[in-house]
């Protein structure tokens, strides 16, 4: 075992020290921490090593409200106090832009007001039976009764996962504004679903191989006063609360009678809110059945000023030619691809509002489309209380 004092913290919110002067990386560890520890990694230029004993603690850390908090892979903060992980973001971010040298405003953060039981969407392995999580780079499965990120209508589910009568597979549960419930599992197994083991829950369909064996394969979300139609592979917001603040951010940075392309669009959040202020919105997206509920979605809302377009961003941003000025982005972890980064700094676009889940690749992206534009707003929303994902709203507007 080895003695180390942890300097500093990584954006993955693990602990950093140093054993015979290589990197070390510590999770459920803070800085100025003294640790036992031993390797179960050892890399050419790092080693990731595990807490065996703590020697002395931070008078920061905190008990974790998680019983399977140390096992489990899907949390990273909660050795910390929420006000802590949220400086910790902050800092993580500006760390960040700071390295890629990128000028910016002062940058705010939104709160999440329910920072347990917050999640409308959870994502569970199924192994011999067992239900939980895969431990972080691994496949060894931790086992869980409830997860307390999700909402209480999915921890209540848990309880019947093992009527289904699935040994192995994969299991999402997503849950909506109503405690409405869309069961959504992988297995090479017969899935037994009876109706009547359900009814103290409102289950509006199950899902097996992508095919529906029950009820419907989506559900309606009610956010910021629009309705809206969510199909079981879909994108939508995994926190209710901090979404409404998103949506609130996009209709106070959209102006009157811009044109929009709304860029990752899922199944149109984002444009049918700027579609309050817009005079048209342009919705590009690459999954059909987003596509569809975007349709929907406009009908429900009565939105006619919206023109859902289904394909990939790098093969159809260049394909149209309507004047927009403002674009939303909101894309995966990966950021843009260059060809987009490119059209876009090229373009005549007067505004631009990324929001990112990735810090990293936002900065790569900023890096260029700065020689363009100058960041104006900079705001962290806290979607994903602790762990070490965070949410941002960035607002640039050409030079």
């Amino acid at each position: 075992m080895y003695e180390v004092e942890i300097k500093r913290m990584d954006h993955e919110g693990r602990g950093i020290g140093y054993i015979e002067n290589k990197v070390t990386f510590l999770s459920n560890a803070l800085q100025n921490e003294i640790v036992l520890c031993e390797i179960l990694e050892e890399k050419k230029n790092y080693n990731i090593a595990k807490v065996i004993e703590y020697k002395q603690k931070s008078p920061k850390r905190r008990v974790p409200f998680c019983p399977f908090y140390e096992q489990c892979g899907g949390c990273h903060l909660e050795h910390m106090s929420y006000e802590d992980t949220l400086k910790y973001k902050k800092e993580k971010v500006e760390n960040i832009l700071k390295k890629e040298k990128i000028q910016h405003p002062k940058i705010e953060t939104i709160e999440n007001a329910l920072q347990k039981n917050y999640r409308n969407k959870l994502s569970l392995k199924i192994k011999e039976g067992r239900i939980g999580f895969y431990q972080k780079k691994t496949n060894i499965l931790i086992e869980i009764k409830e997860c307390a990120l999700a909402r209480g209508c999915i921890n209540q589910c848990l309880e019947k996962i093992r009527k289904l009568g699935i040994k192995n597979g994969y299991l999402t549960i997503r849950a909506n504004y109503n405690e409405e419930i869309l069961l959504v599992i992988e297995t090479k197994e017969q899935v037994k679903f009876k109706e009547e083991e359900w009814k103290d829950q409102k289950v509006v369909g199950v899902i097996v191989n992508n095919k529906t064996i029950y009820g419907n394969n989506f559900f309606y979300e009610r956010m910021n006063g629009f309705l809206f139609k969510v199909s079981y592979d879909a994108f939508f917001q995994i926190n209710p609360y901090i979404a409404n603040k998103l949506f609130s951010l996009i209709e106070e940075n959209i102006e009157e009678k811009s044109i929009v392309l709304d860029l990752y669009a899922g199944v149109g959040t984002l444009g049918i809110v700027a579609s309050k202020k817009a005079s048209k919105v342009y919705s590009l997206e690459i999954i059909k059945n987003a596509i569809l509920d975007n349709l929907e979605n406009k009908k429900l809302n009565k939105r006619e000023n919206i023109y859902p377009m289904l394909g990939e961003v790098e093969k159809n941003l260049p394909k149209i030619k309507d004047n927009f000025d403002t674009i939303i982005i909101d894309p995966p972890r990966k950021g843009l691809d260059k060809n987009s980064r490119n059209l876009i700094g090229k373009s005549k676009v007067k505004k631009v509002i990324y929001i990112s889940c990735d810090p990293l690749t936002l900065a790569r992206d900023l890096k260029e489309l700065i020689n363009h534009y100058e960041i104006k707003k900079f705001i962290i929303l806290d979607m994903f209380s602790y762990t070490y994902h965070v949410e941002s709203f960035c607002l640039l507007e050409r030079r």
